[in-house]
């Protein structure tokens, strides 16, 4: 097996065409391209189909690359396992987070961590999208809660309940409701994801809270921005909305909603990096901190 030629066609899989995994490789098109050829001629079989425009992998591609792409990350772990046992604190952490939280929640913990493991290089991707973290070599994702991809191994950073706050002013201006029914005289800032009829809870008992929201959005931080501009009332994580640099207040705070939070997940495997379990072992210990 010629593992260059393999790496080469998994590299033109995930960038989806020849120029982008040159690009990757830092080789020119014209290498990648016979590079790819030669294994198709070995193989006996066509692994892509080309155009003009783009690359189409075929169905005995598409068992190849995964069966490939599995061992290739094998070998990257093997390699590793051989650096962290000669007591080399080396490579590169791949991160990925939205916006909102690469912005607030990454930083301090990203300069704490290198300044640790300097020799520890870190890729932030920062996207809203979920990532398919194994295609895209994406070592740790912070990501809210709940999960539902059943497929990663998930540790705790944050968790708290959620609650209805409003800054200080817009409540000066409007009033401070005493009744879940006052919610109707009053603007509301709503998370896009949310659902018009929301279950709360109130003491041991599960009330509904029925809202449109005057502004919605899809992003939590943005959302409490919204508020500390006195738009309205808005759900948001205790967590979030409680900073002590400028606190929101509680409104009707005998009601809350279920648990959320920020994890750190990572995909299942049977060999988890240095440089992985020494951000998560830094991150949770610093969250922990804050919380005592």
């Amino acid at each position: 097996m010629k593992f260059d030629e393999v790496s080469v066609f998994v590299a033109v899989v995930e960038a989806g065409s020849f120029v982008g995994a040159a690009r990757r490789l830092e080789a020119p098109p014209s290498t990648v391209s016979a590079r790819v050829i030669a294994l198709e001629r070995r193989l006996g079989v066509t692994l892509i189909q080309r155009t003009t425009r783009k690359v189409r992998i075929t169905d005995a591609g598409r068992r190849y690359f995964e069966d490939c792409r599995r061992a290739l990350r094998e070998l990257e772990f093997a390699e590793e396992a051989v650096k962290e046992a000669s007591g080399g604190d080396s490579g590169v952490l791949r991160l990925t987070a939205a916006a909102d939280i690469a912005q607030s929640v990454l930083p301090p913990l990203i300069a704490g961590f290198r300044a640790i493991y300097p020799q520890i290089k870190v890729d932030l991707l920062v996207t809203d999208r979920v990532v398919d973290m194994i295609e895209e070599g994406i070592d740790l994702a912070v990501r809210p809660g709940p999960l539902r991809d059943s497929s990663l191994i998930a540790r705790v950073l944050l968790a708290g309940p959620m609650g209805l706050f409003a800054s200080a002013s817009y409540l000066d201006r409007r009033g401070i409701p005493q009744h879940i029914g006052d919610l109707k005289h009053h603007d509301m800032v709503k998370f896009s994801a949310m659902p018009g009829k929301l279950e709360m809870r109130r003491g041991g008992r599960s009330v509904d809270l029925t809202w449109e929201g005057m502004v919605i959005c899809d992003d939590m931080m943005t959302i409490r921005a919204l508020l500390e501009r006195d738009l309205g009332i808005g759900l948001l994580p205790n967590f979030l909305a409680e900073r002590a640099s400028s606190p929101l207040i509680r409104v009707l705070p005998q009601l809350s909603h279920r648990v959320s939070g920020l994890f750190l997940a990572y995909p299942s495997q049977r060999y988890v990096p240095k440089r992985v379990r020494g951000f998560i072992d830094f991150a949770t210990d610093a969250f922990g901190k804050v919380a005592r």
